[in-house]
């Protein structure tokens, strides 16, 4: 069953050209910046935006078995890799803190259970 992970992958991919767009998207709820953010967060914002469109553009389009698998692994690390690093940093805001937290595990178990529902099928 790839359907689950290829939908996480296409939603990674247009999140992160989003973010290439519009840095705000993600540095606001992250507790980055407030509107606009300072150019070396919009810089750092759009490498990870360019990270997650070719992430996610694997996931949606790689050969189901290895190919597929590894795009979805690559595609748990960073996200609870950004959890990990949000959860180490200082933040102005500790609720802003918690939110990208949460997010990043959260992505994190949603592409994990596509990891499982690519195995199975």
């Amino acid at each position: 069953m790839t359907w689950l992970p290829r939908s996480l992958g296409a939603l990674t991919a247009v999140y992160g050209l989003a973010t290439l767009v519009r840095p705000a998207i993600f540095a606001k709820p992250a507790g980055l910046s407030g509107d606009e953010p300072p150019v070396p967060v919009g810089v750092l914002v759009r490498a990870v935006g360019v990270r997650d469109v070719a992430n996610g553009i694997a996931m949606a389009t790689a050969p189901a078995g290895p190919a597929l698998r590894a795009a979805i692994g690559a595609r748990i690390a960073a996200d609870f890799g950004d959890a990990l690093t949000f959860a180490l940093s200082p933040d102005e805001d500790p609720n802003a803190r918690k939110k990208a937290v949460a997010v990043g595990v959260g992505w994190g178990v949603l592409n994990l259970l596509g990891l499982l529902a690519a195995r199975r099928g």
